[in-house]
């Protein structure tokens, strides 16, 4: 095909067709012979919109992403629609006309919001009618909203994305929820503190975005607090962070809010906040002469090194922590302190000590009577109303220690004497105890807003979510509807009802948990879910334990599976079961295995492969001499085997009985654990199992079914002469 040239010789090309909207198509034909009104221009301010010149629409970041600014089937999904605001715009744009939504032609969808395209019955004009209500700015109040209320729950725009992809909602691109948390970081600006105070006391504590492993601390982020103590509330509140998500992937743009602003260690940020905050303070009148602090940081010498007048109080909760601590430390090696009722009953004495000295010199004589009170020593609490031994010395029980006895090791004294020699040097610092509860209580709302699974840190969406925690610690729920006032939104009747409903309910808790009742149900139930968590740990056995697996297959008798319940059916075999050992702990070497039916009896006397302790020998008055490779009971000499040859006879034993089922007195705590120690290290464990069906220790039952007041104690011997009137020796086997 020849083509014609032009006037200058040049080849013409096609005709340029101008491209044309296809809904500006769409109303040309709609409303094609109709009578239209003059031009409007601008945007009415009350919602009546019938425009359809939606370039300032266009110019928000809805429209830009391509799944929602396209034109949807307005039949799917649901949607959030204001109704006055419906109500307002059904009305024909040209007639003036009642419109009706089954007559809608389409929609166009901006996040939550949007527009319906209704066509006129009597004219057949397609008006457009707002489902929400728009800012000055011409984006949809409800985006907005919805973006500070993602950052209230603590979500990010994936999660809120997700939810409303349940409800079957359209849904709001991230761009758009980026773009609304750099918009709403220009109204919340930090109020300077005013104050004429220039003796402010209050509490320090900060946090990180990331949880420690207790010895590796890598957080990118970290915040900080002063907390005023007679306000309770935030008075200064600093952020650091090490990365900024610009930098990272747009090295190029220079000109930009940059969110790192630290470049140290995550551990050296504590102390940087302390500081600045403390200097911001001071300049808005408002300078902290008291701090408590915790002894995690070098936060203290840094702000004593900025302000010569400033001091410090140690925070209660770290102070006990610390003493639980060593405590837990000392345990290990006494067992007199391996419960945890002993070592809470030590526990308390402390603190007791610690709050109720009101000088140093107070708490000093507190702490000095711990040690010899817990050991059965009452010369120094003469002088006290919490021990009530000098009123009633004959009938003194301690409420917490094992049997309402005290203490007795000359060991497990002399460590918590060198704990309380510690504590003693430390005196004037835990004097009159601060607390960081608040900050503790800030930084797990600060945990809510942004989890620590989630980095927000790169950009503006932590300094939000951080401020709102600061705001609601402050003002309440209701901050939220101060934040929509400050972002020209509607403050939002419901959103005001609510808020007030949860700081009433807030309030209440609050009142709850400081009662006494409260207090006394509460460490009540901690109680009895750990005795409940002991007893499951003891019936389940050994199920879960680093490298446990790697243990099993090394010592196959600890991948035992789960013993069920006992259940008796009349054919089990009643054997009483004693043994003696070297010493009286449960590493002791076995002496003698001694047991008895109904028909026979079986007894062993084993060869000791270490020396019989002397409080033992007394006690069971068993011998044994090493040069001779001999044994004595009581002088007399007797035949004695190897362990293994003893375990090996008294499984045989067991064999020709039906069903055995072991009765002792205190096996439970004693005779098993260490017979079962000595089956493993024989590997006879797995066969002994198989045989037996189960243990009855006597003296759990004696203390179930017999009154403390029928008897004076539970001793082995008390009871035979209890209901038998016979005189045993405690030793006796059978």
């Amino acid at each position: 095909m020849n083509q014609q040239r032009d006037k200058t010789g040049k080849f013409q090309g096609k005709v340029n067709v101008k491209k044309k909207n296809k809904r500006s198509d769409f109303f040309k034909w709609s409303n094609e012979g109709k009578k239209k009104d003059p031009e409007i221009v601008g945007l009415f301010n009350d919602h009546f919109n019938y425009i359809h010149d939606h370039t300032d629409i266009a110019a928000e970041a809805e429209i830009t992403d391509p799944l929602y600014g396209k034109q949807q089937s307005w039949v799917v999904g649901r949607r959030i629609v204001e109704l006055d605001l419906l109500a307002v715009g059904m009305y024909c744009c040209i007639c003036k006309t009642p419109l009706h939504l089954s007559n809608t032609v389409g929609e166009k969808l901006f996040g939550l919001s949007g527009i319906i395209m209704i066509r006129c019955e009597l004219c057949e004009t397609v008006t457009d009618v707002q489902t929400g209500k728009r800012g000055p700015t011409g984006s949809y109040d409800i985006n907005t909203k919805a973006a500070i209320g993602m950052i209230h729950a603590g979500i990010g725009p994936t999660r809120l994305q997700n939810f409303l992809a349940e409800c079957n909602l359209p849904s709001i691109s991230e761009n758009t929820l980026r773009k609304k948390e750099k918009e709403l970081k220009l109204h919340r600006k930090k109020k300077k503190t005013q104050s004429n105070n220039s003796n402010v006391e209050a509490s320090f504590d900060g946090g990180w975005q990331k949880r420690g492993s207790g010895w590796n601390y890598n957080s990118n982020t970290g915040h900080s607090t002063f907390i005023g103590k007679e306000s309770g509330k935030v008075l200064s509140f600093d952020l650091r962070s090490k990365t900024c998500k610009t930098c990272e992937y747009h090295q190029s743009r220079k000109d930009h809010d940059c969110q790192s602003n630290w470049h140290g260690s995550s551990k050296a940020m504590e102390a940087d906040m302390a500081v600045a905050m403390a200097h911001r303070l001071k300049d808005d009148g408002c300078e902290i002469k008291v701090v408590h602090a915790d002894n995690d940081a070098s936060t203290t010498a840094r702000l004593q090194v900025e302000f010569d007048n400033i001091s410090k109080k140690d925070d209660q909760n770290h102070v006990k922590k610390g003493i639980s601590t060593s405590l837990h430390n000392i345990s290990k090696s006494y067992r007199k302190l391996q419960k945890v009722e002993t070592r809470q009953y030590i526990l308390r004495c402390f603190m007791y000590a610690i709050k109720g000295g009101k000088t140093e010199n107070d708490i000093k004589s507190n702490l000095e009577r711990i040690v010899p009170h817990a050991f059965g020593s009452h010369e120094k609490c003469e002088d006290v109303d919490w021990c009530t031994y000098n009123t009633n010395p004959e009938n003194f029980k301690y409420k917490s220690l094992p049997n309402g006895k005290p203490l007795t090791s000359d060991g497990l004294k002399e460590e918590l004497n060198s704990l309380v020699r510690k504590m003693i040097s430390r005196s004037e610092s835990i004097t009159d105890l601060g607390s960081t509860q608040a900050n503790e209580s800030f930084n797990q709302l600060v945990s809510v807003k942004a989890p620590k699974a989630r980095h927000y840190g790169g950009s503006c969406s932590l300094q939000n979510r951080l401020s709102a925690a600061v705001l609601q610690k402050n003002e309440g729920y209701g901050y939220l509807s101060k934040v929509n006032v400050a972002a020209s939104l509607s403050p939002g009747e419901l959103t005001m009802s609510i808020a007030s409903s949860r700081d009433k309910k807030c309030e209440k808790r609050k009142i709850k948990k400081q009662s006494k009742e409260f207090k006394i149900a509460r460490i009540q139930k901690k109680r009895k879910r750990n005795i409940n968590s002991r007893k499951d740990m003891v019936k389940e056995g050994k199920i879960y334990e680093q490298q446990l697996e790697l243990s099993i297959q090394e010592d196959p008798d600890q991948g035992i599976d789960i013993p069920q319940p006992l259940k008796l059916d009349g054919t089990e075999s009643d054997v009483f079961f004693d043994l003696e050992t070297t010493g009286l702990g449960r590493k002791s070497d076995i002496i003698q295995i001694a047991a008895l039916t109904n028909v026979k009896k079986f007894q062993r006397y084993v060869i000791p492969r270490v020396e019989i302790n002397i409080e033992a020998s007394k006690v069971t008055g068993i011998t044994y001499s090493h040069s001779e490779n001999t044994m004595y009971v009581r002088g007399q000499k007797v035949e004695s085997v190897t362990l293994d040859k003893a375990l090996l006879d008294f499984i045989s034993f067991l064999k020709e009985c039906n069903n055995p089922i072991l009765i002792g007195h205190n096996i439970c705590n004693f005779d098993i654990p260490i017979i079962n120690e000595k089956l493993k290290e024989c590997k006879l464990f797995t066969t002994f199992s198989t045989i037996v069906k189960g243990f009855i220790d006597t003296l759990k039952v004696a203390k179930k079914y017999i009154s403390n007041t029928d008897i004076p104690n539970f001793k082995q011997e008390t009871l035979v002469k209890h209901f038998f009137r016979r005189n045993i020796l405690s030793s006796q086997c059978y």
